[in-house]
């Protein structure tokens, strides 16, 4: 009872301490395969992802997810789809064979991906990506980020400084990000009464600066501008250098990702919207234990829109008169 944690008021504290002290002096460590067959449960939990364990940036979600499964005894495997030749199924198969008693299913950017096809009896949770098409009404719990209104909240914050001619640096594609947050831009401009300008770029520093640089040059240039992506956003930062132009003195800009050790670490320090990786992450284990304590799905029956907070840091000022 003791070294299983269980003595409920039944063992003296000083007993206690003896059974762990002898048990430190004899090396003892107990026998996760016993206590599994016992509970009939493995306390493992899957983690398939294509390329966020590797990641600086969305692994997050990992940590996130791997620190609330651990709070409640449960020990997270994970297989990286980048690190080898498997599909999502090739994946589960793995892992159920390992008897882990549920999945997460995580990906690097926001996407729609077929409904995994999973063993039976092992419950499944979705972060980041969402089922397509007409497999929607039999999708797993989901997390995913809400790229719309982080768009909308970063656009509002341009206009609430006074800024008019605002212009946004969206990517070259039309994934889901580049959509759900052209839409937000768009709507809250509207909303304003200001006609929104959208410029294609891409998703780097050198589409950033490229495009910036050419918005910069023209005669009546923005002066907020809102970039798909941080690393955009620090493109658009040289291109004012570049140009002689102060930010946010004579141009605002607003980033969006919050990604780790660079969004604080631009000159000026770079204001943007964060993606919520870690509520993200623990939401997503949070749902995947409730669904194993049989507590029903707590925050995850369906699709769930997790909030994209504003980071205020030094890169939006009040509009420049004239």
């Amino acid at each position: 009872m003791v070294l299983n944690g269980r003595v409920e008021g039944t063992v003296a504290p000083a007993t206690q301490q003896r059974v762990l002290a002898a048990a430190a002096e004899l090396g003892y460590t107990r026998s996760a395969l016993a206590i599994s067959l016992k509970e009939r449960r493995s306390r493992t939990i899957g983690l398939i992802t294509d390329e966020i364990a590797t990641s600086p940036f969305a692994g997050r979600m990992a940590r996130a997810a791997s620190m609330i499964a651990a709070q409640h005894d449960y020990l997270v495997i994970t297989v990286d789809l980048s690190l080898r030749d498997h599909t999502v199924e090739d994946a589960a198969r793995l892992l159920a064979e390992r008897q882990v008693d549920g999945l997460i299913y995580a990906t690097m950017g926001r996407v729609r991906v077929p409904l995994p096809d999973v063993p039976p009896g092992i419950p499944l949770v979705l972060l980041n990506c969402e089922v397509e098409g007409d497999e929607e009404a039999a999708a797993p719990p989901t997390f995913l980020p809400d790229d719309y209104g982080g768009a909308r909240r970063a656009a509002r914050r341009l206009v609430e400084t006074g800024h008019r001619r605002i212009a946004m640096l969206s990517g070259d594609d039309r994934s889901l990000g580049v959509v759900e947050r052209e839409a937000g831009f768009r709507d809250e401009l509207a909303t304003a009464g200001i006609e929104p300008r959208v410029a294609p770029a891409g998703w780097q520093i050198d589409d950033g600066y490229r495009v910036a640089a050419r918005l910069l040059a023209e005669p009546e240039p923005p002066t907020g501008m809102f970039c798909i992506r941080d690393r955009v956003a620090a493109g658009a930062l040289h291109a004012a250098t570049a140009a002689g132009v102060s930010v946010p003195g004579d141009l605002s800009v607003i980033g969006f990702d919050d990604e780790d050790f660079f969004a604080e670490r631009l000159v000026p320090k770079l204001t943007t919207i964060a993606l919520p990786h870690e509520e993200m992450g623990r939401l997503a284990m949070a749902a995947l234990l409730a669904r194993l304590a049989g507590d029903g799905v707590v925050g995850g029956e369906g699709v769930e829109v997790v909030e994209c907070p504003l980071v205020e840091r030094d890169s939006v000022g009040s509009a420049p008169e004239g």
